[in-house]
């Protein structure tokens, strides 16, 4: 089936006309509100179906993308079969589990949001050419910002205030005063931070955005972070700062690591007035060497207890989706992405998603020797997000899955462009030889 034939004209930076058809026109803005509508968890179309403003525009990308024939079948390149192989495997014994254990009615819930997040999103959203795709980061990343500087504002304005900003959200300032911005969780916004901070600094040394602009979106992100106060958040952020630091610029990494300490250190020399909720979550913890003193530690480690004992007996078949909480003394899930795969699915679903995370850290270490800035990026928000997914339930919403498939995507596509150059850059030089031999 043919394309329709309306069509209108772009000029691209390099000055040559781009025309587009009416299903790609509709595919591009549809992905653009997508990704900027991301950090908005909050605005679902129902309260109680995690299926956001951002899911509805990614929806209406994926069926044109599917009706026009748009299909990237391959956006991680030789690894792309593998990401299937491995979601596939975690679905079907985490779907075993809930037929035989569980209840399939909630699997289907579960189901569906792993298949959209995962097995969908990467393989509609990588559609266009690299400039495409580099725009859709640049704005991803320009919503969080502008998210956090908005949340920022009002936190200080009216935080103070109980139930004066519940009705954005009931947690977008909690009560123990700490900021959960729009997406209605402050672990949640400490998680989407830290995935975010790599591009950033990707965008600064590719040159992709001026520096003032980094820098300013950096510092909105740090403060934001405190606001937060959470634990898991600051760790993760500093474990990428310091993996994209020293994957891209080796034993040079010191001169930048360095600056930032020092900043650091003025701003507490100065007296830079911390968040109360920071001093007792977090420095307190750190100060005392004991992070059992941070938040909800007690808790979350009852319930990893709990996990385990159930492990004995899912090795084969889970207990199905969404049935842990039943179950648990505590009436919650386990805070650990692996155990609660491996409690609901069993081992299969475990395997399938251990070699789904090993895809992804496959990826990043092999960039290292085509483009040392990929795999840092790469790198640095994979193991983001490594230690904040072992700090969470099911990790399906789209703020977790599209930082880091736009992560896998560019070192894929930066090895893939090294790739390319090295084998034209050999076979010129063999027609180059071949010329001049007698």
């Amino acid at each position: 089936m043919t394309n329709a034939v309306a069509r209108y004209e772009q000029v691209q930076p390099s000055g040559a006309p781009q025309l587009y058809s009416v299903s790609e026109t509709i595919i591009r803005y549809a992905l653009l509100l997508g990704v900027i509508l991301t950090p908005f968890m909050m605005w679902r179309f129902h309260p109680d179906i995690q299926f956001t403003l951002s899911d509805g525009c990614f929806l209406v990308a994926a069926i044109f993308a599917v009706s026009s024939g748009r299909l990237n079948l391959s956006p991680f390149a030789d690894m792309s079969p593998w990401w299937l192989l491995s979601f596939c495997l975690m679905l079907f014994a985490l779907g075993a589990s809930s037929l035989v254990n569980g209840d399939p009615i909630r699997f289907a819930i579960t189901g569906s949001q792993y298949v959209f997040a995962y097995l969908a999103l990467p393989y509609f959203l990588f559609v266009g050419t690299r400039e495409d795709e580099i725009r859709l980061a640049k704005f991803f990343v320009a919503a969080i910002v502008a998210a956090e500087a908005i949340s920022i504002i009002l936190f200080y304005l009216y935080g103070d205030v109980p139930g004066s900003l519940d009705w954005i959200n009931h947690n977008f300032a909690t009560g123990a005063g700490r900021l959960g911005s729009f997406l209605a969780s402050a672990n949640r916004n400490a998680a989407v931070i830290s995935l975010t901070l790599p591009f950033i600094f990707y965008f600064a040394k590719m040159r992709f955005v001026p520096l003032w602009q980094c820098l300013v979106g950096i510092a909105i992100l740090a403060l934001a972070l405190v606001l937060t106060a959470s634990v898991t958040g600051f760790i993760s952020s500093i474990a990428a700062v310091l993996i994209f630091a020293i994957a891209s610029y080796g034993w040079r990494a010191w001169k930048p690591l360095a600056a930032a300490i020092g900043v650091l250190t003025l701003a507490v020399a100065a007296g830079l007035p911390m968040p109360v909720a920071f001093q007792e979550r977090v420095l307190s913890a750190f100060e005392e060497g004991d992070i059992s003193e941070a938040g909800t530690y007690g808790g979350r480690m009852a319930l990893i207890e709990e996990a385990w004992k159930f492990s004995d007996d899912t090795h084969v078949l889970g207990l199905g989706s969404d049935q842990f909480r039943l179950i648990s003394d505590e009436g919650a899930p386990v805070h650990n992405i692996v155990l609660l795969i491996w409690t609901e699915g069993g081992m299969f679903a475990l395997l399938g998603w251990a070699f789904a995370m090993g895809i992804l850290a496959l990826i990043a270490v092999r960039t290292i020797k085509f483009d040392k800035t990929a795999a840092a990026l790469a790198l640095s928000v994979v193991l983001s997000f490594y230690i904040i997914s072992n700090a969470s339930t099911h990790v399906y919403a789209r703020l977790w899955v599209v930082p880091v498939i736009f992560a896998a995507r560019f070192a894929v596509m930066a090895a893939l462009s090294a790739q390319q150059r090295t084998e034209l850059a050999t076979r010129n030089y063999s027609l180059s030889n071949a010329r001049l031999r007698p």
